[in-house]
């Protein structure tokens, strides 16, 4: 019965259902069709009130989770750094306790190398190839080789 009184008020005379015209400008609908649009029309907006009210619920719980969330993340990524860190702490403490070993001691006399003679210097090496520490112990002279300084040292005495 209703889909007959649908039809019949949506579809003029004469009319097939694929020319249909709507012609709800020229008849008012019936009073209880508009009621059962007033009452759809205030489901659907509890609905979307309930879907927004679910969707602040889910965007405050986020909002509360954010600062651990950013704390967690900001220690993911501060990890590498601080095991370098410790690492690089470690190297130079190594190499700082070297150089201490090498230094002089108070009341120690250190001889200074003597200027190179130009037949008995041995072969020169490139300084960048140099390790750092044989660098520092020349004192960034290319020219300071560690000679003898006694008879008894100099490998070439037989």
């Amino acid at each position: 019965m209703l889909g007959s009184f649908v039809t019949d008020r949506v579809r003029p005379e004469g009319l097939g259902p694929m020319q249909a015209e709507w012609t709800a400008d020229r008849e008012p609908l019936p009073h209880w069709l508009e009621e059962l649009e007033d009452q759809a029309s205030a489901a659907r907006l509890e609905l979307e009130r309930d879907q927004a009210a679910s969707k602040l619920e889910e965007l405050e719980s986020l909002l509360e989770n954010l600062p651990d969330i950013f704390e967690r993340k900001f220690s993911q990524r501060l990890a590498p750094v601080l095991e370098r860190q410790k690492l690089l702490i470690e190297e130079n403490e190594h190499l700082r306790s070297q150089v201490e070993r090498l230094m002089p001691q108070p009341g120690e006399v250190r001889l200074k190398f003597p200027q190179a003679n130009s037949n008995d210097t041995p072969p020169q090496a490139n300084e960048e190839s140099l390790p750092p520490l044989l660098q520092l112990i020349r004192g960034g002279r290319a020219d300071a080789w560690p000679r003898p300084t006694a008879a008894w040292e100099d490998p070439r005495r037989k």
